[in-house]
Order: structure tokens, then sequence, then C-alpha cells
């Protein structure tokens, strides 16, 4: 295993890109670090056939992102390069994670279906009196405050209302995006992307007030937002998702399936 430098860096990028979708967090990080710097070191299998690499591993902290184009490579060698050192959590195209994980048994591995967003259908529906538009730094409380409704997150927003504001409020700061259906001046919908890096935007959020329910107010919500991150140079937008109702709904504005990405932790 080789350990990158800062000069490999076009060729690395260029390696990724192969799957820019699936490799949206490792893009990410080195987007924003020297990629052999004291937080970010990047290492790589050379493959002696050919001038490639079989597998790179991003390492971030005890944080590690693994990515191999053809999912072959030495299962013995990255597990042992692994357990030289501390792991918190390893995660990368599902190929890849499930040859490894027999290896950290003490591990839970979680898979998620990837879609992948590139040209949107156009969704008309009925609004009526309600409202579509950005969300603003300033309406962090209020999006909170809807997620707190939702049966699926209300535990967590609840008890950490004032984490999460600080961590929206954040998001909506830098380079992350925000969409709101306005009714009667409270937040009824809403769908949030986090800007992972130059091309890919990933939806970090949606919810629905569940008095509004089954109005088609989420799809408007995930169209508008989309629009907006196409609007702002995104190429693709991607959500990790596997309830079949909010599958079927992406895939209704032109989500594809495209692959299963894991965390092992």
């Amino acid at each position: 295993m080789i350990k990158l430098k800062e000069s490999e860096r076009s060729r690395l990028l260029s390696y990724l890109l192969t799957e820019p979708e699936i490799n949206m967090f490792f893009i990410g990080v080195i987007e924003n670090h020297c990629i052999d710097s004291d937080e970010v070191a990047v290492y790589a299998e050379e493959n002696k056939h050919r001038d490639d690499w079989n597998i790179v591993i991003l390492k971030y902290y005890d944080n590690f992102i693994l990515y191999s184009r053809d999912d072959a490579f030495q299962i013995n060698e990255v597990v042992e390069f692994l357990k030289d050192d501390i792991v918190d959590s390893i995660n990368g195209k599902a190929n890849v994670i499930r040859q490894i994980a027999p290896f950290f048994p003490h591990m839970k591995v979680e898979e998620k279906t990837m879609l992948r967003l590139e040209n949107l259908k156009e969704t008309p529906y009925e609004l009526g009196k309600v409202k579509v538009r950005l969300l603003t730094p300033k309406d962090a409380g209020m999006i909170i405050d809807l997620y707190a409704q939702n049966i699926e997150y209300e535990s967590n927003y609840q008890s950490n209302r004032e984490k999460y504001i600080d961590e929206r409020r954040n998001n909506l700061a830098g380079e992350g995006i925000a969409v709101g259906l306005i009714y009667k001046n409270k937040l009824i919908s809403v769908a949030e992307i986090s800007a992972d890096n130059d091309m890919t935007g990933l939806i970090v959020g949606i919810a629905t007030h569940p008095k509004y329910y089954g109005r088609g107010y989420a799809t408007q919500a995930i169209s508008a937002l989309c629009s907006e991150a196409f609007k702002r140079g995104k190429k693709h937008i991607c959500i990790f998702h596997d309830n079949p109702q909010v599958k079927r709904l992406l895939m209704n504005i032109g989500f594809e399936e495209k692959s299963q990405y894991a965390l092992l932790h």
C-alpha cells in the first residue's frame, strides 16, 4: 500500500470520477484538503499488470472511505492495513465493503440504495395558497420543528433541538440549499441538500407535516430543490433511501437507482 502525494491529485480525481456519485464523499473531502495533510491521507494498492490502482483508501481522521473501480483488490492487504490503525467507520461502494466486513465482526454493516437524478421531470400540481420559497439560516428553527412533527425523526429532533438548529443554520449559511412550502406563514414541507462536492448534491432531509400528507407537497419541495441545485451548477443530485413509497416518489420525478452504498461502523 503506497501513500499518495498532493502531486497525484489529478490522477486520483480521474480515478474517482469513473463513478462520481458513489465517490461524492471521497471527492468532497479532497476538494477541501490536501491529500497528504494532517487530517487527510490517501493510500492506494498498485496494479502490477497495468498503470492503475486496484483500490484507493481515504483516511479522514479515524474514518475510512474505500473505492475500487473493478471491485478487485488484495483483501488481506487492505484488511491488514486497516487493522493497523484506529477505525471508527469504513464506508464506500457496497461491493467493496462486503468483501472486508467479515474481518470486522465487531462492526455493523448498513447498506443503502443510492438514487441519482440528472434530468428533472416536470410535476405540475395545483398549490393554491401554498407558496414555495428558498429557506435561509433564519428559518433553521422552523425546519427542525417540522422534522420534530414526524415520527421518523421526532425523538432526535425534540431532544437535540438546539444542536440541529445550529447545524441547519451553518449548512444554509454555506453551500447548503433548502426549499420550503409555506401555508399561512407556517412551514408545511421541506427538502434539503448538502453540498458534498462541486458536482454532486446530496439530499439530506425530506419532511412534510402529518396534517398535509398525500397532497404532493413533498414532491413539489424536492422538485424545486433539485431545480435550484441544477441552477447552481450541480450535475447530479443523489439520495440514499430504501423506503418504497419515497423511492416511487423520487423515481416519478426522474431519479434512478444507481448502486448500493455501505457503512461499516
